[in-house]
């Protein structure tokens, strides 16, 4: 399967915005509990689809498994290798697309993706391509984004301040438990689904505002969109109370939860 460089440059310019690695690290707790509902094995060819700064990668090859990782960004693939590297993990970091995926049919016994798949542009290829390179009888394992999750909020937030090619609102389908198992529903059986929460923290709400404006890739486009500072007020002021919805932190700081879509299945064999 082939793919024009137009139909991935959106997203490639998006990521690579600000510094997403800043907002990840928090995130890095996602890829350890999905890990573990796998559960991942020692030896386990496994692909991390859309990692990022490596998180999930990493949380794999701590479990002694065989991990290659790919991603659009460059720039993020550096810093993942640069983790890896760090914690001693021969980490096979690689640029790719997750609707083409450079891989011969099984081969891999888990395929898995934390908020990575489920950016791509179309869902129907990835879906298809996660599933063509896992073995029969291996794993296909994501977390996602629902709608009614903060995150989920957030992105849907952010769609009405961006340019409406940039579909950042489309990737919370995936947390959808009917979208999921229409996607993957032709190519796995024994679907399990749950949802967790994973937390992010700040000092205030108008710091995690300022936090997200600046190193998060999608806020960045939405605030750059919205030029007038009107309009960037209102933004801001909206996301701010998006957090405050969610904070349960009781001491005047912000721990806010989101929870999220652990989906773990069962590649079918055919």
């Amino acid at each position: 399967m082939t793919q024009t460089k137009s139909e991935t440059q959106p997203a490639r310019e998006t990521w690579a915005a600000g510094n997403f690695p800043k907002m990840g690290v928090e995130l890095a707790i996602v890829g350890e509990q999905l890990c573990e509902s796998i559960p991942v094995h020692a030896g386990d060819r496994v692909l991390d689809v859309g990692t990022a700064s490596g998180n999930t990668a990493i949380s794999a090859a701590r479990r002694r498994a065989l991990v290659t990782g790919v991603d659009l960004v460059p720039s993020l693939l550096e810093h993942a290798r640069s983790r890896a590297q760090a914690e001693g993990f021969q980490i096979d970091f690689q640029e790719g697309n997750a609707m083409a995926l450079s891989f011969p049919d099984g081969s891999f016994d888990v395929v898995i993706s934390t908020f990575g798949a489920m950016f791509a542009p179309d869902p129907h290829k990835t879906s298809a391509e996660m599933a063509r390179v896992c073995r029969p009888g291996g794993t296909v394992a994501m977390a996602n984004w629902p709608p009614d999750s903060m995150l989920g909020k957030l992105f849907l937030l952010l769609a009405r301040y961006s340019a409406s090619e940039s579909r950042v609102d489309a990737p919370v389908e995936w947390g959808d438990r009917a979208v999921v198992e229409e996607r993957l529903g032709p190519y796995v059986q024994d679907l399990r689904v749950q949802r967790r929460a994973v937390r992010f923290r700040a000092l205030s709400p108008e710091l995690w505002v300022e936090f997200m404006r600046t190193y998060f890739g999608p806020a960045i486009e939405a605030f750059q969109h919205s030029s007038s500072p009107a309009s960037q007020q209102t933004l801001e002021g909206e996301m701010a109370a998006l957090i405050r919805e969610h904070n349960c932190a009781q001491n005047g700081t912000v721990i806010a939860n989101s929870d999220y879509l652990e989906v773990v299945a069962t590649r079918r064999a055919g």
